[in-house]
């Protein structure tokens, strides 16, 4: 993805609600916009740890949760966990990134969902989240305006749902070039604003032709990410350490230098 990395393949890759109980949301069923298809098999491994979800409400459903812990301490700015998510409530499709940060024995969590590319769902949780790892991290229940449980597997029958385009109101959306113009590609950054601002995104795109997805945040000694690599999300599958990534703020964006040459622009 990102100027100095050599890329390998691998085979393979909440809710809206309005600030509502995730309940409400997953109850209503109206035809979803983006086709569910058959399901495969789907790992978010190796670089960031696969949960599927199950309601604690009851509400019919599928999804899976791909996240990346953070190193070191538990610092208020910085993220203990982030996620992407995606799924579907009784056939209505959602996706989502968020981060938790720790409060007490617990940890609270921000999250916004990407709309725009057919999801049915389109909700922002400005720190309404309560997350609470069982047993280490075996589990994780979130409760708040979300109720639900992320249990964690090696694999699930799943399908992914189709390649975002555009991140929806919620974020700050950047497209992406190469910072120096030597590589051929572009990509979309999804950026979190609720918790902490520039902190944790959602990227996808190509270089050269080789399409990738990651999941990006901010780590006690700077920002790192890893990729998503199964099925829609692409074959590129990398990781990149916390402090390896630096994001400078220029006008109208950020120039990405480290382990990547980006620069992403509104």
């Amino acid at each position: 993805m990102f100027g100095k990395v050599i890329k390998t393949t691998v085979f393979g890759s909440i809710v809206i609600l309005s600030t509502a109980s995730a309940a409400l949301a997953q109850f209503s069923i109206p035809t979803p916009n983006i086709k569910i298809n058959p399901a495969s098999k789907f790992t978010c491994d190796p670089h960031t740890k696969t949960y599927v979800v199950k309601s604690l409400s009851n509400a019919q459903g599928q999804g899976i949760r791909c996240v990346k812990f953070s190193n070191g301490q538990n610092l208020s700015q910085t993220p203990r966990i982030s996620w992407y998510g995606e799924g579907n409530w009784n056939g209505n499709t959602y996706r989502h990134v968020g981060h938790a940060f720790a409060k007490g024995t617990n940890l609270i969590g921000y999250a916004s969902d990407i709309h725009g590319n057919g999801e049915y769902f389109n909700g922002n949780f400005n720190g309404n989240l309560t997350l609470r790892l069982v047993n280490g991290n075996a589990r994780i229940r979130v409760t708040g305006a979300w109720n639900e449980e992320w249990i964690p597997v090696q694999s699930t029958s799943y399908k992914p749902l189709p390649r975002a385009k555009t991140c929806g109101g919620y974020f700050d959306e950047y497209q992406v070039s190469d910072l120096t113009g030597n590589r051929n590609g572009s990509g979309l950054r999804c950026v979190l604003r609720v918790g902490s601002s520039n902190t944790t995104w959602f990227g996808n795109g190509n270089w050269e032709g080789n399409t990738y997805s990651h999941l990006g945040t901010r780590g006690n000694t700077g920002y790192g990410a890893s990729d998503i690599c199964k099925a829609n999300f692409g074959p590129t599958c990398n990781t990149f350490a916390y402090g390896s990534i630096k994001l400078t703020p220029v006008a109208g964006g950020f120039n990405v230098t480290g382990a990547w040459s980006e620069k992403w622009r509104n």
